[in-house]
Order: structure tokens, then C-alpha cells, then sequence
């Protein structure tokens, strides 16, 4: 309860104490309004709708700091949000208490991004850092709502349609390349796993007689430093091997004398440490690509050319999702779904056939599709 107390001429004290039992007070010169601070005190007390004005004091880097300290994130994208907090978040809003951050505060800080040619890409990512932040200022009872609830991204272009390449070029291309590097593109363009999941494989998630690996493992490159995490989206798969990657992986292998160490790398640089993408494709890939004509191939689009060889053959997009390991089919439909129309013509005339042979065959007792060819 809230009490109103005399505090002699023209001064009345409302005393209370606030959800953490901590007693709290404040002075006013009417006995109305001292009333009605009380009045409204008890309201919002009662119903959990009390901002505490020390928290409400807080610093916003302060719930920076908490926020990050909640993160259950691979360290490359703890890294990346850090990298987007120090470069745009923290030098517009660090050094402010979150109870005087605003909607419009927030919207400024848009429009100065927009100002100064920043792509709409990069906004949303700071703004995408700045909602979850103000969020965890809500949950500890520092707001009552965040400023950032209606603020809406920039629009974001259409990305450009995955780049592939027939199998014929690649195995072209790859030719060119000396013999460890060229196993590494085929291996990806044929099995649909990213680079750092090529990185990551070892001979024990390799099932040469059953013609499979299993993706148990991601190596990511974070301030200069590999690490092994988890695959994207935290999850391992099963993915099928064709027989000619097989043969080449076990020569591989013997050659390289580890095929009975299971913990060895399956591909590694040319001085046998861990193969850093970063470093392959500076000074391996992308020369190579632009000497074969093939300017802007990158190397996920080996990827890329794998899930388009797999469409042209009618694999289904949950299919093609479980292999490359996307979050969901609609992940699987947004990447590749241009690709599915140029199938259309294939199943129109897979189900002209089918009719075709349905009604060219013995005529049913009643109705149906023999129905449909003696009235045609």
C-alpha cells in the first residue's frame, strides 16, 4: 500500500514499497496530486506494470553486456554481432540510460544510416542487434515497452539468383587444378556441403563401403582462429556418397597415409595443416576461376551447382533440404525454387502420359477414364 503523509505546509510524502520490497518515496507540493501518484503506484504495482527508476536508469551498454551474456550462439555469430554493435549500436545509444531511448531516437539513427549510404542489408542488422537488446531491457523491468517495437527495416533487395554450373564445366574447371584442390571442388559440387563442413571432415565420418558421410562438424575462421562447431543450424546429417568420390577419397587417403586414422582431416592444405578456406580461396579458387573464364564463381556455388543438378534429375526440395541441411523446405524453396519451374514442361508431360495410358487401356465397367476416351 501507498501512503500519503503531511510533511508540514505544502508538502506531502507518498511512501511505498516497490515489487522487490525495497521502500521507496517521493515528495509533492498538492495533497492531489500526492494522491493520485499513489493511486497509480498501487495500480501498476498490482498489476506488474511498475518501472523501477533505478533500472530505468541503467545504461544501455549495461543490457548490452546482459544480452550477450544470454547468447547460445556458434562464436563466429557471437563475433559478428559484436563486430555490428561496435561498429553501429554502441556509439549511437552505449552512453544512454534505456529509459530515455526512443522511438524517435531509434528512427534518427535509421535515417543517419540511410544518410550516409549504408546499405539496407546493414541496417537491418544493427537493428536487428538493437531489438533484442531493448527486449532484455523490457524482461528485467527497466521499460514497460521497447521503442523499437514498430520500427520497421528498409526493404531489402531481391538477392541475386544462386549462380550454377553444369557438371560439365565444373569437372572442366576442376581439371585444371592440381589433384588435392580438384577432389575438394568435385567433393563439394557433388555432395552439396558447404566449405567448412569440407573443412571439418575426418576420415571417421567417412562410410566408404556404404557410400556415405555423416556432417557431424563445421570449421569456421573467428578473429584469425579455426574453430570445430557444430553444423549450421546445430544439426548433424547423413549424406549419400557417388561412387567416383569414393574411389578418389580412398586413394586419397592411402596416399596421404592416414586412411586408418580416424581423426584425420580428409582435406587439408599443401603443407598438411587444417585447410583454411579464407587462405584456399585467396590464393587457390578465385585465381583459378578467373583464369577459366568463370569470373564471380564462387566457391558455395559449387554448392549451388550441386542443388541444381539434383532438381534437373526431379529430386524433391525435401530431398534436396535433408542433404544440405537447411533449417526448413521453405529455406530450400526460397534458394532454389527459381529453379523449379523450368520442371514444369517435364511433369506436364509426365501426366500427359499417365492420362494416355489410362484411357488406352481396357475400357472400365462404368465411368472413369473410359468414359472419358468413348466420349472423346
Amino acid at each position: 500500500m501507498a501512503h500519503v503523509q503531511k510533511r508540514g505546509t505544502g508538502r506531502y510524502r507518498v511512501r511505498f514499497r516497490d515489487p522487490d520490497k525495497i521502500e521507496r518515496s517521493r515528495t509533492f507540493k498538492k495533497k492531489i496530486d500526492a494522491d493520485r501518484f499513489a493511486a497509480t503506484v498501487e495500480t501498476d504495482i498490482a498489476r506488474g506494470t511498475w518501472i523501477s527508476p533505478d533500472r530505468q536508469q541503467r545504461l544501455f551498454s549495461e543490457y548490452t553486456e546482459l544480452w550477450l551474456s544470454t547468447l547460445d550462439c556458434k562464436p563466429k555469430t557471437r563475433a559478428s554481432y559484436e563486430s555490428i554493435l561496435n561498429r553501429w549500436v554502441t556509439p549511437s545509444f552505449g552512453n544512454l540510460s534505456v529509459g530515455n531511448i526512443t522511438w524517435g531516437a531509434i528512427e534518427k539513427f535509421k535515417a543517419s544510416m540511410i544518410e550516409e549510404g549504408k546499405s539496407a542489408q546493414t541496417i537491418k542488422n544493427a537493428l536487428n542487434v538493437l531489438k533484442p537488446i531493448l527486449d532484455t531491457a523490457v524482461k528485467d523491468g527497466a521499460i514497460m515497452v521497447s521503442p523499437a517495437a514498430n520500427i520497421t527495416s528498409p526493404k531489402i533487395p531481391p538477392s541475386k539468383a544462386a549462380r550454377f554450373e553444369t557438371a560439365e564445366t565444373i569437372i572442366s574447371f576442376a581439371a585444371t587444378l592440381d589433384k588435392d584442390a580438384e577432389l575438394l571442388v568435385l567433393f563439394s559440387a557433388f555432395t552439396g556441403l558447404r566449405a567448412g563442413e569440407c573443412g571439418a571432415l575426418r576420415v571417421k565420418d567417412l562410410s566408404l563401403l556404404g557410400g556415405s558421410i555423416t556432417v557431424r562438424e563445421s570449421l569456421s575462421e573467428v578473429n584469425g582462429k579455426t574453430q570445430f562447431t557444430l553444423p549450421k543450424n546445430n544439426q548433424m546429417r547423413s549424406v549419400a556418397l557417388p561412387p567416383f568420390l569414393r574411389d578418389r577419397l580412398v586413394i586419397s587417403l592411402e596416399e596421404r597415409k592416414v586412411a586408418s586414422d580416424p581423426e584425420a582431416l580428409v582435406f587439408v592444405s599443401s603443407k598438411g595443416d587444417i585447410l583454411r578456406h579464407s587462405n584456399f580461396y585467396s590464393r587457390t579458387f578465385k585465381p583459378a576461376i578467373e583464369a577459366f573464364g568463370l569470373k564471380g564463381f564462387r566457391f558455395h556455388d559449387l554448392r549451388h551447382s550441386c542443388a541444381a543438378m539434383l532438381i534437373a534429375d526431379g529430386a524433391h526440395p525435401r530431398a534436396i533440404m535433408e542433404r544440405f541441411g537447411h533449417s526448413s523446405i521453405t529455406v530450400t524453396l526460397n534458394t532454389y525454387g527459381h529453379l523449379l519451374p523450368g520442371l514444369d514442361e517435364a511433369l506436364t508431360d509426365g501426366l500427359e502420359e499417365q492420362f494416355q495410358k489410362a484411357v488406352s487401356g481396357d475400357p472400365r465397367p462404368v465411368g472413369g477414364l473410359s468414359h472419358i476416351r468413348h466420349s472423346a
